[in-house]
This record gives C-alpha cells, sequence and structure tokens, in this order.
C-alpha cells in the first residue's frame, strides 16, 4: 500500500500566492478590457436611442458625452414599425454622469480618427432639460460619419473634375475650345502680338498713352491740374466765392430752400387747377379757347402774307403805302397852316335881319 503524500507549508503557501496572483491577473484583466470605463459592479445604467443609420456601429462601441467615454454601445438592433427611426441602439452608461444626459441632449455616430472605429457621441444639450431616467429614450439623429461626409465630397469632386476633362477633350467651352479649336488659338495669338505692340508703343512714347508714361510735361500738367484742384476745394470749403457761399452761407442755403418751397406750392397749385397756368392745364374749355384764338392768329397772319385785304395790301402794295404816307404828310401840312394862320381856315359871317 503506497504511503500518503504529506502537503508541506511550503507548497500549501506557493498553492495560495499563485491562486491569488491568478485572481490579481483575472482581475487586471477585466479592468483593462472592460467596456466604457464601466463599473466591476453596480454603478451603471441602461438608456436607449432611436438613429436613422448608424454607419457600421457595433455593440462594444465606446459612448463619449463631451468627449468623455462613459459608457458602452450593448446592443445594435433593427426598431420597430413605430419606432421614431429604424435603428434602435442600448446604451450603458455610468451613472455619475446621469444628470447630464437630458431630454435636451443629442446621440450621433461618430468615429475616432479617419480610419478608427465607429462611436456614439452624447452632446448634453441646453441646460434645463429633464434627466433621463434608467430605461429611458435620448433624442438621437444619425448624422453620419465626417469620414463619409468628406469620402462623398471627394467623389462628387472627382466627378465634377472628370466631366470637365472630358469637356476639354471634346473642346466644349471657352478652355476646351482654347485647346482644341486652332482658329481660337490663331485669335488669341494676334491678340496677344496686338498688345505686345500696344506695350512697345508705350515704351517708345507713341501715342497719348506712351507720352502720359514718358512725356515730363504731361506729368506736370496733371500735377498742376490736380494742385489747382486743391486749391479750388480749399477756396470751396473756406466759403470762398458763389459756390463757397453756396456750401456755406446758411442763409443763401434757406433762400434756396425758400424758393424750392415756392416753386411746389405754385406747382401743387397749377396741378390743383388753380390760376391761369392751372385753368390752362386742366380746363379743356380754356384750352380749346386759346387752341382756336392761336388758330385765327395764324389765318390771319397768312392772309396779310398774302396780301389779302387793307392790312395785307398796306404790307405789299407799295403804291398804297405812298398815297397814304402822302396823305399823312399833306394832314400835317393842313394842321400845322391851322395852327399858324387860324383866321385863314376859319371865317364866321354874322348876319341881322
Amino acid at each position: 500500500m503506497p504511503a500518503k503524500k504529506t502537503l508541506t507549508y511550503a507548497e500549501l503557501r506557493v498553492g495560495v500566492v499563485v491562486a491569488i496572483a491568478l485572481m490579481v491577473a483575472m482581475a487586471a484583466t477585466i479592468y483593462i478590457t472592460r467596456e466604457g470605463g464601466l463599473p466591476f459592479f453596480g454603478g451603471q445604467y441602461t438608456v436607449y436611442s432611436y438613429l436613422k443609420d448608424v454607419n457600421g456601429l457595433k455593440a462594444g462601441a465606446p459612448v463619449h458625452l463631451s468627449g468623455v467615454e462613459v459608457g458602452s454601445v450593448r446592443e445594435v438592433e433593427f426598431a420597430g414599425p413605430d419606432a421614431p427611426a429604424p435603428v434602435k441602439v442600448t446604451l450603458t452608461l455610468r451613472s455619475d454622469i446621469q444628470d447630464r444626459v437630458t431630454t435636451n441632449s443629442l446621440v450621433t455616430v461618430g468615429s475616432l480618427g479617419v480610419l478608427g472605429e465607429k462611436l456614439l457621441d452624447v452632446e448634453p444639450g441646453a441646460a434645463g432639460g429633464v434627466r433621463i431616467e434608467d430605461q429611458g429614450v435620448v433624442p438621437g439623429e444619425a448624422e453620419g460619419d465626417p469620414l463619409k461626409g468628406i469620402i462623398t465630397d471627394a467623389s462628387a469632386t472627382m466627378k465634377d473634375i472628370r466631366d470637365l476633362a472630358h469637356e476639354l477633350q471634346e473642346g466644349e467651352g471657352t478652355l476646351g475650345a482654347l485647346l482644341k479649336r486652332e482658329d481660337v488659338h490663331d485669335r488669341l495669338k494676334s491678340l496677344i502680338e496686338k498688345a505686345d505692340q500696344i506695350f512697345v508703343s508705350l515704351d517708345k512714347s507713341e501715342g497719348t498713352f506712351g507720352k502720359l508714361i514718358h512725356d515730363p510735361a504731361v506729368y506736370d500738367n496733371l500735377n498742376a491740374l490736380t494742385e489747382s484742384m486743391k486749391d479750388l476745394m480749399a477756396r470751396i470749403e473756406e466759403g470762398e466765392g458763389a459756390i463757397g457761399r453756396l456750401v456755406h452761407d446758411e442763409e443763401m442755403g434757406r433762400s434756396i430752400a425758400r424758393v424750392t418751397e415756392n416753386l411746389a406750392r405754385v406747382t401743387d397749385r397749377i396741378d390743383s387747377g388753380e390760376g391761369t397756368l392751372g385753368a390752362l392745364v386742366r380746363e379743356r374749355e380754356l384750352y380749346d379757347r386759346l387752341d382756336a384764338l392761336s388758330a385765327n392768329i395764324a389765318s390771319v397772319t397768312a392772309r396779310l402774307d398774302r396780301g389779302e385785304g387793307t392790312a395785307g395790301q398796306l404790307l405789299h402794295d407799295r403804291a398804297l403805302y405812298d398815297n397814304l404816307n402822302k396823305t399823312a404828310n399833306e394832314l400835317q401840312g393842313l394842321i400845322s397852316d391851322i395852327r399858324q394862320d387860324p383866321k385863314k381856315y376859319l371865317r364866321v359871317k354874322v348876319s341881322l335881319f
């Protein structure tokens, strides 16, 4: 019969130490690999959020609150038909941040980096929200991964570049025509040559612009004109001359204002039909009478111009004019003789029975 092996104290101590080491290693492993920095026992609660697009989010992804990891995603599943969004996400969060997650908070899908894993970002939102209790729902809106948007924008940009390159290759547009069409290229070349000739002529002081660039006299004249304008503006600023008085004399300004007001009143009276001008503007009868008078005057002047009537003959018949002139001279002589010797022409004979 074999003898029993006795367990010595040293062997027992070694076994206890190894067991404790294994437990410590297991605890450290669990601590390091625990999700979302959640405590071992208790100190956590569960909330839900409904999103339109989780963009590849998986269970175990971290949950950040204002950039700080506060929990993890427990489950990602499709929601029921009555849910506000097609995807239901279950979140496990630390209890110590429960007051920061309210009805004003918003859950969005994000990324840890350009090529990093997906995460859920909880924005605290404005103050005054009601705290989300255990098994509550946090408002969610899948804004999408920023990298996904960048890739989409880059894809659209590359498509635009390809379309532009195709248009250039086909000779479409101004740049495409410049690359493909010989006539456009020749016209552009001719334009460049003409511009070069213009710059050469400017460099040789030819033409008005060339003289303006190279002739000192033109510069001096422009400088003198500028100085004169400065002097004129200074005089006006000092109130000299008619324009200066117009700018600075308050009485003249008030006079102009009064004249303007009077003109405004006159035009208002004319517009309302007051006075002769107002009646002329407003009354059709007065206008018709003036029009008829103008027509009569035009008719009379036409008859006079044709020599009709006495006045017309007087204007055109020289003999009649001479006779009238002679008669007027004789009458003037008779009146003069009567004044000199009234008795010669005025004799009164009185007889008595």
